[in-house]
């Protein structure tokens, strides 16, 4: 794109990602893998939370401690996790290092050993995990609300299901990382101190013979529950709300999340002012923007006491009743400057840079750079925002609660 920016996809369908940051000292790389949680077996939902453990302990010569203690020899800060469409390996240090580091990462997708006792180590973490949602309810509301919202297999919990975790064995696991780490459609983004070149090159040698064929997705489905809610013993009852909206790629895109950014994206915001603030009926109240591929929508919350909560709630949708009637032109300002806040914050960190455009490029072909997302946010008018809101109310939400008794949710 230019002496800042470097694209290449390899004849194997990874491509490479590349932002340089002069000034900046370090480095950090972001290896997307197309193995999130939407493409885990249908009997094995958790999957990918698995794999994204065992790849780590041992993989090419070194074995598990081995392997541990080099990538700490290089000071690397580093992480994997599953997601709705990626497994992600991250890391970031001293520039040398992280491109030092390449191979290694190679190794762990593409020779890890997938030891015994890494497996029982991985699935017991996975299990612990899923028994803490029990003390975070809003934790637990948030995974039934994308669960009852959201198609599937898009709406499942990437912690897992229990059955699942307990009735897999090592096999399925060595089975499954065959099939689905594959270097097609995979995204290696790399953003700091860098030469494009040498980081060109130590890609082509750790990646570029890597071969195989994408599984194909599992087709979607919509779940049709539109409300839920679960029985829980508590002093607190959790509320979340969600609605359709566009995705990413839509003409709108910046105009609903400033719209969203009004509405609950801080203390200035509507929701956190009239239902928090003015009537003291929650502790804790948002709503926001959120997208997978191919499909936008909006995530709110608010956390009462018991006897509050059906107040709550109805100020909530009366708020959003009353969006559809436009916000004014102090409350875009705030918005407009709280997200540009943020895309200057990120600018300034190389862990952010090379998960933004590796994100950038999955959702939309391509890389935005901060200069034209500030551009894009600046050139929104009151008068588009007001005019999309009035065509475009909130509604059809489903809404989840988690708490003693269940609320009187109308429409």
């Amino acid at each position: 794109m230019s002496d800042r920016f470097y694209i290449h996809t390899f004849a194997n369908g990874l491509t490479l990602l590349c932002e340089a940051m002069p000034g900046m000292q370090s480095a950090a790389m972001t290896l997307l893998l197309r193995a999130g949680s939407e493409s885990d077996p249908q009997q094995f939902c958790g999957m990918s939370t698995i794999l994204s453990d065992v790849i780590t302990r041992g993989a090419g010569a070194r074995d598990n401690r081995q392997l541990t203690a080099y990538l700490d020899s290089l000071g690397l800060q580093r992480s994997t996790s599953a997601a709705v469409h990626h497994l992600r390996l991250s890391c970031a240090a001293v520039a040398e290092n992280v491109v030092t580091a390449l191979p290694t990462y190679a190794d762990m997708v593409r020779l890890p050993h997938l030891p015994e006792d890494g497996f029982e180590a991985a699935r017991g973490l996975a299990l612990q995990a899923l028994d803490s949602i029990e003390d975070e309810p809003r934790q637990k509301l948030m995974i039934r609300l994308k669960e009852m919202f959201l198609p599937y297999p898009m709406n499942r919990n990437t912690m897992g299901e229990r059955k699942h975790l307990q009735a897999m064995t090592l096999a399925d696991v060595q089975a499954n990382f065959a099939l689905r780490f594959q270097p097609n459609n995979a995204i290696l983004a790399l953003a700091g101190k860098i030469d494009f070149a040498q980081v060109h090159e130590m890609a082509e040698k750790a990646f570029g013979d890597w071969t195989g064929t994408q599984s194909p997705e599992l087709p979607r489905k919509a779940t049709g529950q539109r409300t839920f809610h679960e029985t829980q013993k508590s002093e607190q009852t959790h509320i979340g709300i969600a609605w359709n909206s566009v995705p990413e790629t839509d003409a709108s895109y910046y105009t609903i999340r400033l719209a969203m950014e009004a509405l609950g994206g801080g203390m200035s915001s509507r929701l956190f002012t009239e239902v928090r603030e003015k009537r003291g009926l929650c502790y804790s109240v948002w709503a926001g923007y959120s997208s997978l591929k191919g499909l936008g929508c909006i995530l709110g919350y608010a956390g009462t006491s018991n006897e509050r909560a059906q107040a709550t709630l109805d100020c909530f949708l009366g708020e959003l009743d009353r969006l559809s009637s436009g916000i004014t032109a102090q409350e875009l300002e705030r918005a407009k400057t709280g997200l540009k806040a943020s895309t200057i914050m990120q600018g300034e960190s190389t862990s952010a840079r090379a998960g933004a455009i590796a994100y950038d490029h999955f959702m939309r072909g391509r890389i935005r750079t901060l200069e034209e997302i500030k551009a894009a946010l600046d050139a929104v008018s009151l008068d588009q925002v007001n005019t999309y809101l009035k065509a475009n109310p909130p509604r059809d939400f489903t809404i989840v609660t988690v708490g003693p008794k269940p609320l009187d949710i109308r429409g």
